[in-house]
């Protein structure tokens, strides 16, 4: 008899979950239909988090992307990306040439978000090193950041968590500047009238650390550190402006706003700002096949000769012939216009949940959303861990699946969602609120 869920005995495992989540016993998902799934039990989730990492754009058990997987396995399921090239990934850097902001035309493959990353901060340090400023080696990143766990990408984490602690030291070369974090802003200003002095703040430390050592500036368009948290529109522009003036790079990590989540096809979309480079994953192949991908500028590229790097699956022809597939059906069922709606629809259904005293604020950028919460509203101060905790174990029970973020609860459904899911989503939401108030109330 196959096992309902996973304990301590079991051979497999599972990241960043602590043995006492084991001892309760961790649930074994068995199949997804659209925007849902189903555990071994039997129980059926409404899946506000698209696989709870947030790939899953066009929704579970979608056929033609098994069989496009499929046809190609039998074509040609791989060969190397070193001086060979196969045709799936040729056809997905074309299709991507099309959609990608600015003037990034050129691509390569790779297998998730963190090698994405990594990726392209050796591909900044390529360009300066045949460009002759072999000097620039520092990259700028954010307090608050995320971009992954790998080796270059823990490096640029800027979240207190124990996955960069436990590793620590790190290698030298990331410089920490403040975030947009408006509703709790680091600097303790408040906007407008602050004059966006977290981005202008990043000349003095460009000029602090010598801007001819400084290779790149990398950030999220919208961070997830917070909970989908959107910069002021002068944010990027500033920032934008400051890397022309001192030669650095921008690169802008895509994976998770990439693709439709936030109701544009990238994120760089909402700021009108042209990065040098985009790191993209997750809502690339919708989480089907493992595929994460670098896009960099002509101009980035022209003057390397010859880049040294490489993954034995990098520009892999099944997942790329996935990742056609799954673009195919955004476009063609306009999911990237339906998120946007859609996204709109849900912000206003979570409006009313402000009321509660411990909700100080919702928002969201097409399917990225979140409810920021707090135990002050005066003050804003964090709300705690084990409130959170509780939260999102409750909705669960409730066969709704969130996550937290920060001091957030955060909201990333398939972007195939419908209203009436949307609706079952907040009814279910202010109930767990609810019920939480109410557990305060009595502590």
């Amino acid at each position: 008899m196959e096992p309902t869920h996973v304990g301590e005995d079991a051979h497999l495992l599972l990241y960043r979950t602590p043995k006492a989540r084991l001892k309760e016993g961790i649930p074994i998902m068995v199949a997804g239909t659209g925007v849902r799934v189903v555990d071994q039990t039997g129980k059926s989730y409404l899946d506000l988090e698209a696989g709870m990492t947030r790939p899953v754009h066009i929704g579970y058990g979608r056929q033609e992307m098994a069989q496009a997987v499929y046809d190609q396995i039998c074509a040609l399921p791989y060969f190397t990306p070193v001086q060979w090239a196969t045709r799936p990934a040729l056809q997905l850097a074309d299709v991507l040439a099309r959609l990608a902001p600015g003037q990034i035309s050129r691509f390569l493959f790779v297998c998730d978000g963190s090698e994405a990353v990594e990726a392209a901060l050796k591909l900044a340090r390529h360009y300066h090193v045949f460009r002759g400023d072999a000097t620039r080696a520092k990259v700028l990143v954010r307090r608050g950041s995320y971009h992954g766990t790998t080796g270059g990408a823990l490096r640029a984490m800027g979240l207190v968590l124990p996955m960069r602690h436990i590793m620590e030291p790190l290698a030298p070369g990331m410089v920490f500047v403040e975030s947009p974090y408006c509703y709790r802003c680091p600097v303790h200003l408040t906007y407008p009238a602050c004059e966006i002095a977290c981005a202008r703040d990043v000349e003095r430390v460009i000029e602090f650390e010598d801007p001819a050592q400084i290779s790149a500036f990398l950030g999220e368009p919208i961070q997830q550190g917070f909970g989908a948290y959107a910069p002021p529109p002068e944010y990027w522009p500033i920032i934008k402006t400051l890397c022309e003036k001192y030669g650095i790079l921008l690169i802008l990590d895509e994976v998770i706003c990439g693709f439709g989540r936030t109701g544009t096809w990238f994120g760089a979309d909402h700021f009108g700002v042209a990065p040098d480079l985009i790191t993209m994953a997750k809502g690339l192949s919708s989480g089907y096949i493992p595929l994460g991908g670098v896009g960099v500028t002509d101009a980035v590229q022209a003057p390397i000769e010859i880049l040294q790097h490489i993954h034995t699956y990098g520009n892999h022809p099944v997942a790329c012939a996935a990742a056609l597939k799954n673009l195919e059906i955004i476009e063609r069922e306009q999911l990237v216009q339906h998120a946007a709606a859609m996204g709109r629809y849900f912000l206003e259904q979570l409006g009313p949940l402000e009321r509660h005293p411990i909700v100080g604020a919702v928002r969201g950028t097409g399917l990225w959303l979140a409810i920021e919460l707090t135990s002050r509203k005066t003050t804003r101060a964090p709300f705690p861990e084990e409130g959170l905790a509780r939260l999102v174990a409750r909705a669960r029970q409730q066969g709704l699946l969130i996550r937290s973020a920060g001091s957030a609860i955060e909201l990333a459904p398939p972007l195939i969602i419908q209203r009436e899911e949307i609706d079952e989503a907040v009814r279910i939401l202010d109930a767990c609120i609810t019920a939480e108030v109410r557990a305060m109330g009595s502590q």
